[in-house]
């Protein structure tokens, strides 16, 4: 079934009725509002019968979206939980991406069980998304088994380069439950995509899968490292364009992050008129229900949106088990191969006693680096008290103000 894009009254239609599939009413209504408010700059995307607004959002008409309104009555009511949890199942992976955010580790696989335990605690705990990364993930020969733990309390998300994903994996994956896979893909020109990635096949490989991903009646995103270039000379049109005849749903546009191979701040860092600039692009693109849906994180992190989710809404568990606040946030709280995921969670909420914006990447590389002197995830608990000093006092994001948090 071809997917089918909302926009205008029609998107406010169908997410109108969608969302009257969950339980509103015990959500404060200016949270409601707010949220309603903000679907201007969305698009909806109707596949197979569940719309998506984006890969950030629960997709409604699920279960799922059941989950999602617990999290937020939860918040309302004073209580927190993680809305979303990423396991990285390996740290093996074919390329060698100049800004890659996963900083090494062991070559050897967490065992399956660890990692069994460990999703069911998070569903347990109330996680609306289970998200499954690396390395690259597919890999690992049992993805489709790890993915097929997640049952339906949780929409499942898949990140990869597109390595392995042939027809018959892309098959496999949804057989197994999975609700999205996001392929990495910086360029609609070959050449500069394969620079990017320091191999030649890694063009080629990433167009393939997502033309299998599409073929398989998956929700399939882009994730796109965008560049000031890309985003002021118009190649971003061009780039949205070749996404659009390929018929990809979604593209996730994402900013260098100082972390793993970046983690010293060598790279082009965006300014807030560039984060402006995402806003627009977004508002616009998602006026034309001809292209793929654009969700761009700097507007989902922004401070007038969910802001940083770091550690309490998002959670990011490495492919060594250690427990971090986010994906590009290598502070190591404690290991699921030695403590429980709600432990260590519970833990680390000590250091995050509540919502604030400001991407602690940015905010702390530089003395995450200092103390850590190269070795990552920085486990010392005096080192770790040290990073969260060096935040200062972050204000609440307007999502979270509107549920009642001060």
């Amino acid at each position: 079934m071809k997917a089918k894009h909302y926009t205008g009254i029609l998107k406010y239609l169908r997410l109108g009725a969608a969302a009257m599939s969950g339980d509103l009413f015990g959500l404060p209504p200016k949270f409601l509002w707010f949220m309603a408010r903000q679907m201007r700059f969305e698009k909806v995307t109707d596949l197979n019968g569940k719309l998506f607004v984006n890969t950030t959002y629960t997709p409604l008409n699920t279960r799922a979206y059941t989950t999602a309104l617990r999290y937020f009555a939860n918040v309302s009511k004073g209580g927190i939980n993680p809305l979303s949890v990423y396991f990285s199942v390996t740290n093996r992976c074919h390329l060698s991406c100049s800004y890659c955010s996963n900083s090494g580790g062991s070559s050897s696989d967490l065992g399956f069980e660890t990692l069994a335990r460990s999703v069911k605690q998070a569903q347990d705990m109330g996680a609306a998304c289970i998200g499954f990364t690396g390395g690259e993930p597919l890999l690992r020969p049992d993805l489709e088994k790890l993915i097929s733990l997640a049952d339906d309390r949780s929409y499942t998300l898949l990140f990869t380069s597109g390595h392995l994903l042939d027809q018959t994996r892309a098959r496999a994956l949804k057989a197994a439950g999975l609700t999205a896979i996001v392929v990495s893909l910086d360029s609609h020109v070959e050449k500069e995509h394969n620079s990017k990635r320091n191999s030649a096949s890694a063009y080629g490989e990433a167009v393939a899968a997502l033309k299998n991903s599409i073929a398989a009646g998956l929700y399939t995103a882009i994730s796109m490292v965008i560049t000031k270039d890309i985003l002021y000379s118009g190649r971003i049109y061009e780039f949205i364009k070749f996404a659009g005849g390929l018929g990809v749903h979604e593209i996730r546009i994402l900013r260098p992050k100082p972390c793993g191979k970046l983690i010293k701040g060598n790279f082009e860092m965006l300014e807030e008129r560039d984060v402006m600039k995402f806003v627009e692009l977004q508002y616009e693109i998602n006026q034309d229900p001809s292209l793929p849906a654009i969700m761009s994180l700097p507007h989902i992190g922004a401070i007038n949106n969910f802001g940083c989710s770091a550690a309490r809404t998002h959670v990011y568990v490495n492919a060594d088990g250690d427990v971090c606040p986010c994906d590009f946030v290598p502070l190591g709280f404690g290991n699921i191969s030695e403590e429980a995921f709600g432990d260590i969670y519970e833990r680390m909420l000590k250091s995050f006693p509540e919502h604030a914006h400001g991407c602690i990447s940015q905010l702390a590389y530089r003395e995450i680096d200092r103390l850590s002197g190269g070795k990552l995830p920085l486990k010392d608990p005096g080192a770790l008290k040290q990073v969260m000093a060096s935040l200062g006092n972050r204000p609440v994001p307007k999502l979270y103000r509107k549920l009642g948090c001060k």
